[in-house]
């Protein structure tokens, strides 16, 4: 017998035994293999790049939320009326003009501070019977610098022929064919009316403005205190005399001046070559909204650009520890499997 046919003998001799008898999986075995095929534990240690993973969309969700709901109140908000803004106006100019006293007549309007009116507002009258404060402006549109000077000469005429006089005026032409040119009147107040009715008609009104505040009051006052103190004087003599009588010019001069204010009125002309802009059209709710967005995303940029360009040497140092950490392990591992 050839060896070859005694290798094949035995060889379906061990076949045969294999497949006659299942050979018993040791217990230590089946253990390595569970524990190797078994599902690996969730690791839930919190580590750099997890926190980024969740962080990021994190704060991106809530920047955009927080732009959101800015924008969407402005968008809920009412807008401003040109209304409201003209009310607050009044109420300052209200404010600030003097009130006649109790029981005494008197005046105060707030300007007409539109634009584009085109023609004369009718003037308010000065009181016949009462000395009062009055103050009148006019912002009068033109056409260029040759007309310009040709309107200031006219108001000046006007004026003179009123009886007024000039108390200032200061014309300026910074740019050819671009001017502006304020003048200063006093006019007899009993023909304020007609000065005003007269300037409305040198150019196109952009603004008006008349102011009057009562004068009766003081002067009145005057005139009791200068008559109490003449009856003193009358009795007194020497020098309580002369002490009084230097009183009573004093308190003279005053009520002289007080009823020079009265007798003119004060004219502000001003004269301009500029044309008034256009309003700006209020934006809508859904502009407002979403220029109020974009602006608190860009606002939060900004600060977030700001907060790295700030820290950025901190996260230097740490990438730096980070990356070195990571090739210091690489290093050690390689050099422990070498060794082995």
């Amino acid at each position: 017998m050839s060896p070859d046919t005694l290798i094949d003998e035995r060889f379906d001799e061990l076949v045969s035994a294999l497949r006659a008898e299942t050979p018993a999986t040791p217990a230590a075995l089946q253990a390595r293999v569970a524990s190797v095929t078994a599902t690996p534990p969730v690791d839930r240690r919190l580590t750099a790049r997890r926190i980024l993973k969740f962080a990021v969309p994190a704060v991106a969700g809530l920047s955009l939320a927080v732009a959101l709901g800015v924008g969407l109140n402005s968008g809920i908000r009412p807008a401003p009326s040109d209304e409201s803004a003209a009310t607050t106006v009044a109420g300052e100019w209200d404010s600030k003009t003097s009130a006649p006293a109790s029981g005494e007549s008197g005046e105060a309007f707030s300007p007409l501070a539109r634009q584009g009116l085109g023609r004369s507002q009718s003037a308010p009258a000065p009181s016949a019977d009462r000395a009062q404060d009055y103050n009148a402006s006019l912002l009068l549109l033109v056409d260029g610098t040759d007309d310009l000077s040709a309107t200031t000469q006219r108001a000046l005429r006007t004026t003179r022929r009123l009886g007024g006089y000039l108390v200032s005026v200061n014309y300026t032409t910074p740019e050819p064919g671009e001017g502006t040119a304020a003048v200063r009147l006093r006019i007899p107040v009993s023909r304020v009316q007609a000065a005003i009715v007269q300037f409305s008609g040198l150019g196109r009104i952009l603004a008006q403005d008349t102011r009057i505040s009562d004068l009766q009051q003081p002067l009145d006052e005057l005139t009791r205190q200068i008559r109490r103190l003449e009856r003193r004087a009358a009795a007194a003599k020497g020098a309580e005399r002369q002490r009084l009588l230097a009183q009573i010019a004093s308190l003279r001069r005053q009520r002289l001046e007080i009823n020079r204010r009265a007798a003119f009125a004060t004219v502000s002309l001003d004269l301009t070559t500029h044309e008034p802009k256009e309003p700006v059209a209020t934006p809508g709710r859904l502009d407002r909204a979403l220029g109020d967005a974009v602006g608190i995303l860009a606002a939060e940029l900004i600060i977030a650009a700001y907060a790295l360009i700030v820290a950025s040497p901190l996260l230097l140092l740490l990438a730096a520890a980070f990356f070195g950490n990571r090739a210091y392990r690489r290093h050690a591992d390689q050099r422990l499997l070498e060794r082995a």
